[in-house]
């Protein structure tokens, strides 16, 4: 399922024109890396745009954020990590 974790930017992105405090969105997948693909490809993302730092999703910000749903809790999101990391998800 694709999932979705609010938060405000921790600091000035000036590339993307993203400043300290904007709501920004970690969208990302508890199934597989092909899911989160193809919800990206659906919007106009592409793939190298994906993040891997403690899970793969992408950053949405600005007017992409229309496209996001309900937001997960931060326990939730931290579930969804250590399940990531553990290899219990995964997939291209």
């Amino acid at each position: 399922m694709i999932k979705f974790h609010y938060h405000k930017a921790p600091r000035d992105i000036p590339r993307i024109g993203v400043a300290k405090g904007d709501p920004m969105c970690h969208v990302y997948s508890d199934l597989s890396v092909d899911e989160l693909v193809a919800w990206g490809a659906a919007r106009g993302l592409d793939r190298e745009w994906i993040h891997h730092s403690s899970m793969p999703h992408y950053d949405a910000f600005g007017e992409r954020l229309e496209g996001c749903g309900a937001g997960v809790g931060r326990r939730e999101l931290v579930a969804d990590i250590r399940r990531w990391r553990t290899g219990e998800v995964g997939g291209t």
